[in-house]
């Protein structure tokens, strides 16, 4: 199933299983009540704020809006995944969808040279793994500026805004595991 597809068929069910008409849903998340009744009809393709804005509105992890059936053993071959694009030059792949016992989604990341993705708080008591696959990424979190090389990790609370910044001429590439306490 394409991102879109299942963005669309779970938000309407958990909207619907909370009992949530869309304008009190577009309330919680601060996005546009047309906005939410586009992307459940599968009319829109969001970008990655936007569901980062309703996954928070919901107190859910954001694969949990892409989350699809899996088995025992799930492979992923890098080439059948489809980019969830954000128009600042961030592409985010997903690598592994939330799973409600283990608490943590992971997405392999792309941010084009120059270019700056600035990322709303998530959930409460979330936390961000890092890993640097390729190139120079500086992240900021509660204002502390933070440069990776390649190999380098770091973790922080996520829980409040953050951003993420390639300010070279390359690509950059990195592994991002999110772990959510509840």
């Amino acid at each position: 199933m394409d991102p879109t597809t299942a963005v669309s068929k779970n938000l309407a069910q958990l909207r619907k299983e909370r009992g949530l008409t869309l304008q009190e849903l577009a309330t919680l998340s601060k996005v546009s009540k047309a906005m939410i009744g586009q992307i459940e009809r599968g009319e829109s393709n969001p970008t990655i704020n936007i569901l980062w804005k309703i996954a928070t509105g919901l107190r859910i992890p954001l694969n949990k809006l892409l989350y699809e059936e899996k088995g025992a053993v799930e492979f992923v071959p890098a080439n059948n995944v489809m980019p969830l694009r954000d128009q600042d030059g961030m592409r985010m792949f997903q690598s592994f969808s939330f799973d409600e016992e283990k608490h943590f989604e992971v997405f392999s990341i792309t941010m084009d040279a120059k270019s700056i993705h600035s990322s709303d708080a998530h959930a409460r008591g979330s936390e961000e793994y890092i890993l640097l696959v390729k190139g120079q990424l500086e992240i900021e979190v509660n204002a502390e500026i933070y440069t990776l090389q390649v190999g380098d990790s770091i973790r922080f609370a996520s829980d409040k805004p953050h951003a993420y910044r390639n300010h070279t001429e390359s690509t950059v590439w990195f592994q991002n595991m999110i772990y959510y306490s509840t």
